[in-house]
């Protein structure tokens, strides 16, 4: 059989497939450098859009319904027997396919921020360092984020009195929960999760919050209150964003 049927095959095959149906395919790239070096690329293609999924925040479905459309596509009798054109423009799709669900990226990410800002709202977790001391707050908060203690300026005349340990969108994150406004807590997210200044309303019960990123982590200022005296709060406090 020619190489254009073997290349064709390889759209098909799939790794952990029994072995007499992907024997021939596998018997002719041991004999065939230039198929076998086709195959190689073609195998890095999959595995770099696989990895372009595991980057994007909870897109399980999405991933199985775009790699079942290109089983789907690869599986047809018709295209796999077909001239150079039809192999030839599936990576393209892959890569268009691609280009759009990082374009979702962004908005998965900030859906998900969404969901576990609202759980710290309404169920926030216990202190594990109770202290009125800035600086020990800080330098603790530090240690649990990997970084510096140091805050953005429009922080500046905020103080904390506890602090907690957690993860947030699979990033370290800490809790510090004010010393002047009991209802007000500041999350602090190892990452930037959002790329606007924005303020966030959920349930009169829950509360609201108010988010920004100063490029390198992403600041949330959690509100068990309404939005107007979130935004009373904010303004008192000097915290302009």
């Amino acid at each position: 059989m020619s190489c254009e049927f073997y290349k064709s095959e390889m759209y098909a095959w799939r790794p952990g497939e029994d072995l007499p149906d992907s024997k021939p395919l596998l018997d002719h790239l041991a004999t065939c450098p230039e198929c076998a070096q086709w195959f190689a690329n073609f195998s890095a293609s999959d595995e770099k859009i696989r990895q372009t999924f595991s980057e994007v925040p909870e897109s399980p479905s999405l991933e199985a319904k775009i790699f079942a459309g290109l089983d789907y596509e690869r599986l047809q009798k018709t295209p796999r027997r077909s001239t150079w054109r039809n192999w030839f423009l599936l990576p393209i799709a892959a890569s268009l396919l691609v280009g759009i669900t990082l374009g979702f990226g962004p908005w998965l990410q900030e859906a998900r921020l969404s969901r576990q800002v609202a759980t710290l709202l309404s169920q926030p977790p216990s202190a594990e360092i109770n202290s009125t001391d800035q600086k020990q707050l800080l330098a603790w908060s530090a240690g649990a984020l990997s970084g510096d203690a140091g805050l953005p300026p429009e922080l500046s005349k905020v103080e904390f009195r506890a602090a907690s340990s957690l993860e947030v969108a699979s990033h370290k994150a800490v809790l510090l929960k004010m010393k002047n406004e009991q209802r007000a807590s500041l999350l602090i997210i190892d990452a930037q999760l959002t790329a606007e200044n924005t303020i966030k309303s959920f349930r009169e019960t829950a509360g609201s919050d108010s988010r920004w990123s100063d490029g390198r982590r992403t600041y949330v200022l959690l509100f068990q209150g309404s939005e107007q005296d979130m935004r009373a709060y904010m303004t008192q406090m000097g915290i302009v964003i």
